[in-house]
């Protein structure tokens, strides 16, 4: 995942590296790649490259102290690094969705679990919408604000 992260939001920083840790988008043994690919040498860092087996269960606090000791603190939830991060994620996730080419009630599903992996602030609300039984598919795609959301042009006539 760090990679698509990195092709569509640019250079990964701690704060996506936590940020996707706690939204179980990333793996321990992705996190450890990453650290390496980074070249970083504390002590802390090193530890974390070490964990395997049962030692992975201490990972998390690990890779909080090898962020610390990068990145200066570890992001949480409520911080601008965190909310900054969050988004990242979850452009990343809305446009993959959207790369997907999926029909409008999967693309709304899609869109529904990148709400529930990564959360939905109050500017993903009008993305999608479900609908009454009676008014056809249950569930609708706002195709104009989904691309509103993600910087992207829209066409009001998808065929166009």
């Amino acid at each position: 995942m760090l990679p698509l992260l990195a092709r569509s939001a640019g250079a990964v920083s701690w704060a996506e590296v936590v940020a996707g840790y706690d939204f179980s988008l990333l793996q321990p043994a992705e996190i450890q790649e990453w650290v390496r690919a980074q070249g970083c040498q504390g002590g802390a860092c090193l530890r974390l490259l070490g964990l395997q087996g049962n030692e992975l269960l201490d990972f998390e606090v690990r890779m909080w102290e090898a962020c610390a000791e990068c990145f200066g603190r570890v992001p949480r939830p409520g911080d601008l690094a965190w909310s900054r991060a969050q988004d990242r994620w979850r452009r990343m996730l809305l446009r993959k969705a959207l790369e997907a080419d999926l029909a409008e009630p999967e693309l709304a599903q899609a869109i529904e679990a990148v709400y529930e992996c990564v959360g939905c602030p109050e500017d993903m609300l009008g993305l999608w919408s479900r609908r009454s039984p009676w008014e056809g598919p249950s569930e609708r795609v706002n195709f104009e604000a989904l691309c509103a959301f993600l910087a992207l042009p829209w066409a009001s006539d998808p065929a166009a």
